[in-house]
């Protein structure tokens, strides 16, 4: 009689419905989790705490998954290399879209909002004419950086991106990362505006598929935000 054999079983791949009902629970329980704090940010704890508390549960809630399947975070984008390709495109994609998006806002502010829009929405102040920084900008920077932009790009670019992707096809999952990263803005605030961050995050979703981390979206996601605070900061 031939002894039993040894090797191990076969690894299935995932089913699309495992796949979807894992991302899904995970957006669920991240975004609930930072709309309660949304919610609660009168409280001045809550108010100082509320980015780390998103950026910790941005991480870790699809960490703690990755880990438990014995996947490294690495192979979910979660890595500097190729450092040049990522910095590469990250200043490529400032070089190219920012200056159009400068434009564009700017013609909105001051011409199309007031001329076509004004019964439907509020229009902003228009420009000054010179720009605002806001005050201590490299601490701005860095904490858009490492607690805002690194974060949700791992959560929605490095995790939910490629993992949709493991059980759908590319652009399919490119898309739908894409309009979670719209609704889970919109469910936090509910403000119909923030829906429109899903055209950057199909821009950030680009930008990990070209370069194979999260590296250049996080300095992409992290410059538009700086540059939004700036934008903001000079209305009026």
């Amino acid at each position: 009689m031939s002894a039993p054999s040894l090797s191990p079983s076969p690894v299935l791949p995932p089913s699309r419905r495992a796949v979807l009902q894992e991302v899904l629970g995970v957006f669920l329980a991240a975004t609930v989790l930072v709309a309660i704090l949304y919610r609660l940010r009168s409280i001045p704890f809550v108010e100082s705490n509320i980015a780390v508390v998103a950026a910790v549960a941005f991480l870790y809630l699809p960490a703690l998954l990755l880990w438990r399947r014995g996947f490294e975070l690495e192979d979910y984008g979660l890595r500097f290399r190729p450092l040049g390709k990522g910095v590469g495109l990250w200043l490529l994609a400032t070089l190219l879209i920012l200056p159009v998006f400068g434009v564009v806002y700017d013609q909105f502010v001051n011409k199309l909002c007031p001329q076509l829009l004004a019964k439907l929405v509020v229009c902003p102040t228009p420009m000054a004419k010179t720009l605002r920084l806001p005050p201590k900008l490299p601490l701005l920077i860095v904490s858009q950086v490492l607690v805002v932009a690194l974060p949700e790009e791992f959560f929605f670019r490095g995790y939910i991106q490629q993992r949709l992707g493991e059980v759908m096809s590319g652009w399919r999952a490119w898309l739908l990362s894409a309009a979670l990263f719209a609704l889970g803005h919109y469910l936090v605030t509910f403000h119909p505006a923030s829906l429109l961050v899903f055209f950057p995050g199909l821009l950030f979703g680009i930008l990990r598929h070209l370069s194979g981390s999260v590296l250049a979206g996080s300095l992409f996601h992290a410059t538009c935000n700086v540059v939004m605070e700036v934008l903001h900061r000079s209305l009026g």
